[in-house]
């Protein structure tokens, strides 16, 4: 599999995403990307505990910055994350 690259700007925006969700994670906290109407179904369903806090994003984004807290931050991936959505969540 070959590494997603991005250019100058891209890699500047996806920066300002992780620097605000840097302010609200924690070390064993979950992280994840999927559509804010489907995930708050799915948290209710799974009657899990915690308000999730979203950050919008790019779709082409997700998936490095996800990736990006689980290796470097030490942040758990959440069994409801998906590749290539609009909203990263943190619980």
């Amino acid at each position: 599999m070959t590494p997603v690259k991005f250019n100058e700007k891209e890699v500047r925006e996806i920066n300002e995403i992780i620097e605000e969700i840097s302010k609200v994670i924690k070390p064993k906290s979950e992280i994840g990307a999927r559509n804010r109407a489907t995930l708050a179904g799915l948290l209710a369903s799974s009657k899990t505990k915690g308000k999730p806090h979203y950050f919008k994003c790019k779709r082409e984004y997700s998936d490095a910055i996800v990736n990006f807290f689980t290796k470097e931050k030490g942040a758990v991936k959440s069994r409801f994350s998906t590749s290539a959505q609009d909203t990263i969540f943190v619980l």
